[in-house]
């Protein structure tokens, strides 16, 4: 039985797939927790007395330049944990976890950028109305911010790939664009929408309609996927992935986190009494 199964596992692939299912939620969630923090510490800065929910952070007072803090915060994390992704190739899956994280974070923070010359009332372009700035400063900006989304897109196909099982999973354009259709882009997409009940009531603060859209990203790395040559997988006995309960517990801890402590809002600095804000 203990043959058959794993027999199966390398032939499907699945606990592969479900582990970036699971990672692609971690990130999703890790990269909005990032960016939550990155606003209250700027709100804090600011001396607006933040309070951190789920899904928000809300502020006594206002501030444009601290709405820039999520997305500086996202860029800084992206950088920090692209500086300490780990280098093996084995299918190991806190380094998937670690990857989806860095994707997201960088998501959390290009798009905003993108969307600072198309919209005035978005967080990135109030902050740098906030700084009075040369006119034409958020079309540079919005620019920079497509173009960091596309070349992260582009380069996650290497290290997606890099989790196949055998070097001939990955020998064709056909293979590897299946391949990562089913560890990138269908876990991207399905890792927004479990993210779903993090965020829990919504309370108008617009995040749940927005989070399935947010692994679309990775259609780019499909297309990168087709002309990716570079990649070696090292020996051809390949190792069969497991499905790690780790990864399942952290997600599930994360989401009773969010569902049980920030949504009821916790105060900066907290109330030692009360704790909570709610």
């Amino acid at each position: 039985m203990t043959a058959t199964t794993e027999d199966l596992a390398r032939a499907t692939g699945w606990p592969l797939v479900v582990n970036s299912v699971l990672a692609s939620t971690f990130g999703v969630v890790g990269a909005l927790l990032v960016d939550l923090i990155g606003r209250l510490i700027a709100g804090e800065l600011a001396g607006l007395d933040p309070v951190l929910f789920h899904n928000r952070v809300e502020l006594t007072g206002q501030n444009d330049l601290a709405l820039a803090g999520g997305a500086l915060a996202s860029l800084l994390a992206g950088g920090f944990f692209l500086a300490v992704y780990p280098g093996s190739r084995g299918h190991d899956a806190g380094r998937l976890a670690v990857l989806w994280l860095i994707l997201h974070c960088f998501r959390q923070g290009f798009v905003p950028m993108a969307l600072a010359p198309l919209s005035e009332g978005s967080d990135v372009s109030r902050a740098l109305t906030a700084l009075d700035l040369p006119g034409g400063i958020d079309v540079i900006v919005g620019a920079a911010g497509a173009a960091g989304l596309l070349l992260i897109s582009l380069a996650a196909a290497p290290a997606f790939l890099a989790f196949a099982n055998h070097q001939r999973d990955i020998s064709t354009p056909q293979k590897r664009a299946a391949f990562v259709l089913r560890i990138a882009v269908l876990p991207g997409i399905a890792g927004g929408i479990l993210a779903v009940p993090f965020f829990i009531p919504d309370a108008g603060a617009g995040l749940v309609p927005a989070l399935p859209t947010f692994g679309l990203f990775t259609l780019a790395t499909l297309l990168a996927a087709l002309g990716t040559k570079s990649v070696e997988i090292r020996g051809d006995a390949g190792m069969t992935p497991r499905f790690s309960w780790a990864l399942a517990a952290t997600v599930v801890i994360t989401l009773l986190v969010f569902r049980f402590a920030l949504s009821r809002g916790i105060p900066i600095p907290p109330d030692p009494e009360t704790f909570f804000f709610q």
